[in-house]
């Protein structure tokens, strides 16, 4: 199918989706782009001979590049989330990349609800079908848009979206409204070589425990000292030495932890790419980790894991794989969840009740609860609802 027939909104039937020209864009952290990736598979599911290209910020390209449905990855220069949006400095950049974009996609998907920056890429590179959200600061400059979601799983968000493509496409199988497509993510036989290399220098032996106590989001992060606290238990009870894992810009927080476990963890700060980081995760027992993108990536490979949860909503956020091997612990507060990650009601710059409010007891409950079970039934039983 050539850019000629899809210079509407309308799609005809009879094409199936052949060798349309599809780019995602997720300018978002870690794992909000792992967890984009079941739409892609959905996608490709019911249009096969479709060219999917996934548009990533420059630094995660190694996610959507390990994803079998994704055939090509781009990267642009998006801004940081975490600062205001810089409106001029957006639009030079636009200027910059929309041509290298410009005759190359017949459609456009926009999964994060609220994207200023990527609908005006989208927009100057004159891709004739953008589908997205209809935020105030996004659906201006849309062909088609989905109303904005509420309380609804990450993943889902961007399979609605897969869904309503598909109906753009006249593909004949839609997207099933509940369809579970897993995160495929499959590391490659270097990142195999990696990980068995950094595990084989630690003391951790086979089949380890791994923390994971950073995350884009100060507020998310559980004081260092419970995760000593944490690490020191765990090898008490099960003779094991867990591995404090974090990027090279969290090494002080990794040596805080290890340091408040009296040496009976072992730090792995920056040791790991993200392919040997998944390939470390798919031999460990279990993995423990703030809401983050190491999180989703564990539950991805399939690890059992349990996540900490402050200020997010695990219902939005939570990790896509089937509940046997998932467990959930934060506090019940009044305010909690309030979905802020900047600026919470409670004032908090760092450090909120409902994140210090969580007991090492709890997590330590949680992880008996995944540790009991039954291995086989643990990793291999069906997607989320």
């Amino acid at each position: 199918m050539t850019r000629s027939h899809l210079r509407s909104t309308e799609v005809r039937e009879d094409e199936r989706g052949e060798n349309v020209r599809v780019l995602i864009v997720r300018p978002d952290h870690f794992g909000d782009v792992l967890l984009t990736l079941p739409a892609v598979t959905a996608l490709r599911g019911v249009a096969p001979g479709a060219r999917i290209t996934f548009l990533v910020p420059a630094g995660l390209e190694a996610i959507p590049r390990r994803c079998p449905d994704v055939d090509r990855t781009a990267t642009a220069s998006f801004p940081s989330l975490l600062a205001p949006l810089d409106a001029a400095g957006w639009r030079g950049t636009v200027a910059r990349a929309a041509g290298a974009l410009r005759g190359q996609f017949d459609l456009a998907l926009l999964p994060r609800p609220d994207d200023p920056w990527s609908v005006a890429l989208v927009r100057a590179a004159a891709i004739p079908i953008r589908l997205g959200y209809a935020a105030p600061r996004t659906r201006p400059y849309l062909t088609a848009a989905l109303p904005a979601p509420a309380c609804r799983h990450v993943v889902r968000i961007a399979l609605d979206l897969a869904a309503a493509a598909a109906a753009f496409l006249g593909v004949p199988g839609a997207v099933a409204a509940e369809a579970r497509p897993p995160v495929r993510f499959v590391p490659t036989p270097d990142d195999e070589a990696e990980a068995a290399a950094v595990l084989a220098a630690t003391p951790a032996g086979s089949g380890p425990i791994a923390l994971h106590p950073g995350s884009g989001w100060p507020l998310k992060n559980w004081p260092p000292r419970r995760w000593g606290q944490l690490a020191t238990e765990l090898h008490r009870r099960y003779r094991a030495v867990p591995l404090v894992i974090g990027s090279p810009g969290e090494r002080e927080l990794i040596e805080a932890v290890v340091g408040a476990s009296d040496g009976r963890a072992c730090g792995l700060a920056g040791r790991l790419s993200l392919g040997g980081l998944a390939a470390l995760q798919r031999r460990a027992r279990l993995v423990i980790a703030t809401d983050s993108g190491a999180l989703h990536l564990a539950a991805a490979v399939g690890t059992p894991v349990v996540g900490l949860y402050g200020p997010a909503d695990p219902v939005e956020f939570g990790p896509w794989c089937p509940p046997g091997r998932r467990r959930i612990v934060r506090v019940q507060l009044p305010c909690s969840p309030c979905r802020t990650l900047v600026d919470p009601p409670c004032g908090a710059t760092r450090g909120p009740a409902c994140v210090t409010d969580i007991t090492v007891a709890a997590v330590l409950a949680a992880a008996a609860d995944l540790l009991g079970a039954d291995p086989a039934r643990v990793r291999h039983s069906t997607c989320p609802g």
